[in-house]
């Protein structure tokens, strides 16, 4: 003990500033750790879902989508699916124009109200399941829901 005490009348500056040192890189370690646990255990989505409650859209609902869409002779068949704020719809013709396949999507988007619009991205993928004629037809369209119209990929008619 006498050495101890010793030791620290004869380095007292340098006793004091390793306190200090060991407090903060305790400090500094504890906060890292926290960091890296809490990022694990949050939403994947964090609180970019919040009022998804409002205006959530049902299995139900997406099954109409797809009736209504199959009206047109020209639409083979039509899958779906929600991920977060994003509903993709792909969307399969038989036969056709890539501007006729345009018009399919667009009018699907009556289908649906204008909360759903304002809150989801719809992502439309046309294609076409005939590969012998057009392997090209492959046309992407993506509406925000702060927008009121449909981006499409470039293509040519």
């Amino acid at each position: 003990m006498k050495k101890l005490k010793g030791f620290y009348n004869n380095n007292r500056v340098f006793v004091i500033l390793m306190g200090i040192v060991i407090f903060c890189l305790a400090i500094i370690a504890v906060s890292f750790i926290y960091v890296i646990i809490s990022q694990n255990n949050g939403d994947l989505y964090g609180n970019r879902l919040n009022g998804i409650e409002t205006v959530k859209i049902t299995d139900d609902r997406l099954s109409k989508l797809h009736e209504s869409i199959l009206k047109d002779k020209q639409v083979e068949k039509v899958s779906s699916r929600i991920k977060g704020r994003i509903i993709y719809i792909n969307i399969y013709v038989k036969e056709g124009k890539v501007k006729d396949a345009s018009k399919i999507a667009i009018d699907s988007l009556d289908f649906f109200t204008e909360d759903e619009k304002a809150f989801y991205d719809i992502s439309y993928s046309l294609l076409k399941n005939d590969d012998k004629e057009d392997a090209s037809f492959s046309v992407m369209g993506y509406k925000k829901s702060d927008s009121t119209i449909i981006s499409w990929t470039n293509f040519s008619e």
